[in-house]
């Protein structure tokens, strides 16, 4: 264990359940800090920890480590919505936040990726911190300004890359995983799904994400995670990827 004197062992329930994802369960601790629990068999959350310390050193807001322990990571509790959740609230943040977020990648490609987060193959002139998985659901709103949460993806390599994964997974993004629990009201696409996406790629730089898009989206169809929708529309997005890089 690394960082702290005590991780709740994986059998326990150490405070209240206050969010769920695909693959972890996040605990209220009671103390100012909450703990993310992978439900993965045999992860160890130390590389991931590791990384977060890297980018908050550099100026990039993380919550803060505490300690990790396998499959548990605690870590500074973060109070406000994410982006996705201002969003449904307060639609016309929508062009904003947009901005915000191709924004907060830029800051992220600045950071330079040390030699263990780089594949053997991966150059190391150029290489930056890449998160691989920043939309609208990992950026939290805290008073103190927007914290990138859940690194478990990141790696290091072209920050192009990065940018054009986010484009692919907020193009891809498939809406009925929330619409379920989000009660009576506008689905996501009458926020502007679309236009959101479109002002993230022009704010960050077409070129820059264009560069990658097509990889970005072998890299989502590679990914046993993608649900099946989001599968179709990666799909006819790298299609639609390949007919303009071939018609230039």
């Amino acid at each position: 264990m690394t960082g702290t004197d005590s991780v709740h062992g994986s059998g326990d329930v150490p405070g209240p359940l206050i969010a769920s994802g695909r693959a972890s369960d996040v605990y209220d601790l009671g103390d100012g800090t909450v703990l993310r629990r992978s439900r993965l068999t045999g992860i160890d959350l130390e590389y991931e920890a590791r990384v977060m310390r890297h980018v908050a050193d550099a100026g990039v807001r993380v919550p803060a480590v505490v300690g990790v322990d396998g499959a548990d990571l605690v870590m500074e509790r973060i109070d406000g919505p994410t982006m996705l959740d201002d969003l449904r609230e307060r639609r016309w943040k929508l062009l904003s936040h947009a901005r915000r977020l191709a924004r907060l990648q830029a800051r992220l490609a600045a950071v330079a990726a040390p030699g263990w987060m780089l594949a053997p193959d991966t150059p190391s002139e150029g290489s930056a911190v890449l998160h691989l998985d920043l939309h609208p659901m990992n950026v939290m709103l805290a008073a103190g300004g927007p914290v990138i949460i859940d690194w478990t993806n990141a790696a290091g390599g072209p920050p192009g890359f990065d940018a054009a994964v986010s484009y692919v997974l907020m193009v891809a993004f498939d809406a009925s995983e929330i619409e379920a629990d989000a009660g009576p009201g506008p689905s996501i696409e009458r926020f502007g799904q679309r236009m959101f996406t479109s002002t993230f790629r022009r704010t960050r730089g077409p070129r820059f994400v264009d560069a990658f898009l097509i990889a970005a989206c072998d890299h989502r169809l590679a990914d046993a995670g993608t649900t099946p929708a989001e599968r179709i529309a990666v799909a006819e997005l790298r299609k639609r990827a390949i007919a303009r890089r071939d018609a230039t």
